[in-house]
């Protein structure tokens, strides 16, 4: 849903109708892909394990069932009249048999979204960990599958959203919903492919150097795996297409991989001339269609794609934002992902309306608040035009531990490598009102250390998202005490500040 910073929130009630097709992994034998993303959305099962008292080998005494993903425990205890809801740990379970054909490939389960602490196991063995609830995830499961016998294999995973001292966010103006509540896929490559090690990105990133009305460069970074045991001579193929479908422009890049290798290549394509601009008023889309390809055989290895969007854009403290070198007043929204009945297990057809809502309204820019949310999200944005800033859920206060650090260096990366290609993406953000409820308040000596670690770790992220990605602009979201955040320093760290006003709302008038 939005949450409007006027206080109110847009209602959406009509009647939703899905038609769901399902495969299973059982149902895949067209080995000559080059890589293939089967939806696991279906047949699971579903436990609350509210004592703690289960493991993977023995989840005897738990009632449970059938449920469909996206799925969380907390749609409806968050809207009863009794206090509190659960936050605890919530186990999945699902039985799949594996194709023999696919034995010699790289097998992966992808979670778009599971929130909090996150663990998987396959036939009993732990396949993988991912700390953090608003991130995408891969868990590699290749060498855990059975491929003879009955071909019968079991995945567990355990979900917990708990309060965690650790991980963020703490405390928030929102629920923190427990389950896994975006979608689930497997992943099916050959061994040689992009990386799906790079926290949870596809192993592509592109940028745009140089954008003029005149002319435009591309440079295409790829992350190469090469798994087997073998030596290969491959092909890298890049080639950009305009919205018709015209091929503009290719690159081919020879290739050795070495056995086990996993290597950067950086390329450059040829300028396009008279780039078509990306615009809220003609969000003109390109596709970078990226390929491994078989330099003996010619066949196609792997492929992504990836769309680009040539636009260049600035803030000026006196004169406000420009957009491909005009000024343009950026109006919109911040939005939550959750709906009443639903939580944030919510479908895509939903979030998509929220943006055609945002777009119909008048809006062309929308603040992803205050966390990472589904990739429908900014897909979305680019589609029709709205510019966006996303952040990571440091919100209203932090922990002093190097884990907390930890954690919230990760998800920003995290956030960032999944999301670079996007060109509706224009700000990254780190932290929303983190002085709002400062901790210490009867012991000014040791809040002043308090202060001094948030800003700590404010310069932390700073410095790490202009490392990992210096094309964009770094944000932090303050609630309107501007002596404070500017006596303790935080107002001259990131490049842009927002300030959050009420005025009408919780106090004051409007």
């Amino acid at each position: 849903m939005f949450d409007l910073k006027l206080g109110c929130r847009l209602p959406i009630l009509f009647l939703l109708f899905l038609l769901i097709a399902s495969q299973t992994f059982a149902q895949t034998d067209d080995t000559s892909f080059s890589r293939q993303i089967i939806g696991f959305n279906d047949q699971w099962q579903f436990s609350k394990d509210a004592k703690a008292t289960a493991s993977p080998q023995n989840l005897t005494g738990l009632n449970s069932e059938k449920i469909y993903i996206p799925h969380t425990w907390n749609d409806k205890d968050v809207i009863d009249d009794k206090p509190g809801y659960y936050r605890g740990i919530g186990w999945y379970k699902r039985t799949f048999k594996t194709n023999p054909a696919l034995k010699n490939k790289s097998i992966s389960i992808s979670f778009d979204g599971s929130n909090q602490e996150t663990e998987v196991y396959i036939n009993g063995k732990l396949a993988g960990k991912h700390i953090g609830g608003y991130t995408k995830f891969i868990i590699p499961v290749s060498g855990l599958l059975k491929f003879d016998g009955d071909f019968s294999n079991e995945i567990l995973v355990k979900v917990n959203n708990r309060f965690n001292k650790d991980i963020a966010p703490l405390t928030a103006d929102f629920t923190f919903f427990g389950g896994i509540y975006r979608n689930v896929n497997l992943l099916i490559t050959n061994q040689i492919h992009f990386s799906q090690s790079d926290f949870g990105s596809n192993g592509i990133y592109i940028t745009t150097p140089v954008v003029s009305t005149k002319t435009a460069t591309v440079k295409v970074k790829s992350l190469l795996d090469n798994s087997t045991n073998n030596t290969k001579k491959l092909l890298l193929k890049t080639v950009l297409y305009n919205a018709d479908g015209k091929e503009i422009t290719t690159q081919n890049t020879a290739i050795k991989l070495t056995a086990g290798e996993e290597r950067v290549v950086l390329q450059d394509l040829e300028p396009v001339a008279n780039p078509n601009l990306w615009s809220p008023e003609n969000p003109y889309l390109y596709r970078v269609v990226t390929q491994i390809v078989d330099a003996q055989s010619k066949e196609i290895v792997d492929k992504i794609t990836n769309p680009l969007g040539f636009r260049w854009f600035r803030f000026d403290a006196k004169e406000g934002f420009f957009l491909n070198d005009k000024p343009l007043k950026l109006i919109g929204a911040s939005r939550h992902q959750d709906y009443e009945g639903l939580g944030n297990a919510v479908p895509a057809v939903l979030q998509i309306r929220d943006m055609e809502l945002l777009k119909a309204m008048g809006g062309n820019f929308v603040r992803i608040a205050h966390y990472p949310q589904d990739p429908v999200i900014l897909q979305t944005c680019d589609r029709l035009g709205i510019l966006a800033t996303e952040e990571i859920p440091v919100v209203n206060a932090i922990t002093e531990s190097a884990a907390f650090t930890e954690n919230c260096k990760n998800m920003q990366v995290e956030m960032i490598k999944q999301n670079f290609n996007h060109p509706s993406l224009i700000i990254w953000g780190y932290m929303n009102e983190v002085l709002l409820r400062p901790k210490f308040g009867n012991d000014k000596p040791r809040q002043k250390i308090y202060y001094s670690h948030i800003r700590e770790l404010a310069q932390t992220l700073e410095d790490l998202t202009r490392k990992e990605d210096p094309s964009r602009y770094t944000m932090m979201a303050c609630h309107g005490d501007f002596d404070r955040y500017n006596r303790i320093g935080l107002t001259k760290i990131p490049q842009v500040l927002g300030w959050n006003l009420y005025q009408g709302w919780y106090s004051g008038s409007p």
